[in-house]
């Protein structure tokens, strides 16, 4: 059931603490895409940043830690695994004589935990996240991490790592038949509210784990009330109120890492930090679910930006101190229509600026944030009202890209049997010079295509029979975990 709505005031938060969140997140640059704020299990503030909206679903990266170990929390429940089973006992595939034997002392919590026993995180060297899905009927992700065995006892050193969750999503596959998906879904339906979860994949089509899950903000909210609730939703106990004595405390050895913000330093339970202010899942770029059970406040961001700890120093500054501070029906009103009208600004052509077509080749002087080099080149046409079809190649393939004016127009990149949803806006800003801005809408992720003309045409060379040239370069606003291609970051096929 969705969670009920509410105001700030009456639920005892002072509404101007959430404006001055988000008027000085908005200052620091850390482009906010969407906020939650419940309290007392109602939600009393909620925006959208257009053209990302409320029903899609986003890519949330780590916070997908939080989604696989929920769900060995419901397969406990049922009885199906205990989180202090040793890991090899449900993986019954495994050869063990052939792999180290410190595995054969490595727990379901120590995966839970990050405490495996890993140095460095792994992921490197058994994981590929640079290509669409390649489902192959092979297990090599696994056969990777079983031969990369941990070099400390388990149990005795805290280390973040990507394969201690992926070996839970198999796990959760072998024990229950179905993935982590699968589980959820039947197990939490009225927590998550929404009928699938798209999520990126191993070789076999299992759910990576600690990565690639895509679902709406209001189902990180959802699931974070769930964590407050220690398990219970409408009077119904979901899942056992034993779990959260152990998976929202520290377990284990402390993160060592003296590059580490406040909020790294203090613990990690089960997928969840420990915090100044209870605890929480997160994703990379800004991806949180919050939970602070001393003011009975959850809180659910999506954003883009890469400075994590000044997105919870702007919280515990803002938001925590309005909690039990008088608001009021005018403050409430105004942080609504805020909300209600946030936006990231489109990009708008200048009128009858550009050529009717222009051909770009790509520049060789680009920057690491470049898009991959498949990205060989891109033809721009003129629409109406300053819109524009933008094509890119990749190696030969024509993808269109609608671009508006003032708006964010969408369109389908196909590629490989792979959908990635974008929108984009943009145009000639003068008569050589073009920028189109490309959101891949259901990522946190955006890039820039932008063309310079060789020279500047005069008004007599601008018509439908000449084709304009120069160069474009397409470069990422901050680079995607999952490699240079945008298909990277497809999770949808096109069947």
């Amino acid at each position: 059931m969705t969670l009920p709505r509410s105001t700030c005031s009456a639920e005892g938060v002072d509404a101007t603490g959430i404006r001055d969140l988000v008027d000085a997140a908005r200052a620091a640059d850390l482009d906010l895409h969407s906020l939650m704020v419940a309290r007392h299990g109602r939600v009393v503030a909620e925006g959208w940043w257009a053209p990302y909206t409320a029903q899609r679903p986003a890519l949330v990266y780590s916070l997908s830690k939080t989604l696989t170990a929920t769900a060995v929390a419901l397969l406990q429940q049922q009885g199906l695994l205990h989180v202090d089973d040793l890991l090899l006992d449900h993986l019954p595939g495994v050869d063990r004589d052939a792999i180290d034997p410190i595995w054969s002392r490595v727990r379901l919590s120590h995966c839970l935990s990050m405490t495996v026993g890993f140095e460095t995180d792994v992921e490197g060297r058994v994981f590929d996240r640079s290509r669409p899905q390649d489902f192959r009927a092979d297990d090599e992700w696994l056969h990777r991490v079983l031969a990369t065995p941990p070099t400390r006892e388990p149990g005795t050193l805290f280390t973040y790592n990507q394969a201690a969750t992926y070996l839970l999503s198999v796990v959760v596959t072998a024990v229950a038949g179905g993935g982590v998906e699968q589980v959820l879904l039947e197990g939490i339906p009225e927590v998550l509210e929404v009928g699938e979860i798209p999520w990126h994949r191993d070789p076999l089509g299992r759910e990576m784990g600690f990565s690639g899950a895509h679902v709406p903000t209001g189902t990180v909210l959802s699931l974070a009330q769930l964590y407050l609730d220690r398990g219970r939703r409408d009077g119904v106990q979901l899942v056992d109120e034993a779990w959260f004595d152990r998976a929202a405390v520290a377990f284990g050895p402390l993160n060592a890492d003296p590059d580490a913000g406040e909020d790294w330093r203090r613990g990690y339970g089960f997928s969840l930090w420990v915090q100044r202010h209870g605890y929480r899942g997160d994703g990379a770029f800004g991806q949180f679910l919050l939970v602070l059970p001393e003011h009975d406040v959850v809180v659910a961001v999506t954003s883009e930006h890469e400075r994590m700890q000044s997105l919870l120093d702007l919280v515990w500054e803002h938001l925590v101190p309005a909690v039990d501070r008088a608001g009021s029906p005018e403050a409430d009103a105004e942080l609504a229509g805020r909300l209600a009208d946030a936006r990231i600004e489109p990009r708008r052509a200048a009128a009858s600026a550009g050529p009717d077509v222009a051909r770009l080749r790509r520049a060789d002087d680009e920057p690491s944030s470049a898009l991959s080099r498949a990205y060989r080149a891109a033809t721009v046409r003129r629409g109406p009202d300053g819109a524009s079809t933008l094509e890119l190649d990749r190696d030969g393939l024509t993808l269109p890209v609608r671009v508006g004016s003032g708006e964010w127009l969408e369109s389908q990149l196909e590629a490989d049997g792979w959908r990635l949803p974008i929108v984009a806006s943009g145009g000639w800003t003068d008569d050589t010079h073009y920028v189109a801005e490309v959101i891949a809408i259901e990522t946190p992720h955006r890039f820039t295509v932008e063309g310079r003309l060789d020279d500047a045409p005069d008004d007599s060379t601008l018509d439908s029979t000449t084709d304009a040239s120069g160069e474009v370069r397409m470069t990422w606003r901050l680079g995607s975990l999952m490699g240079p291609d945008p298909f990277g970051l497809a999770v949808r096929t096109t069947d």
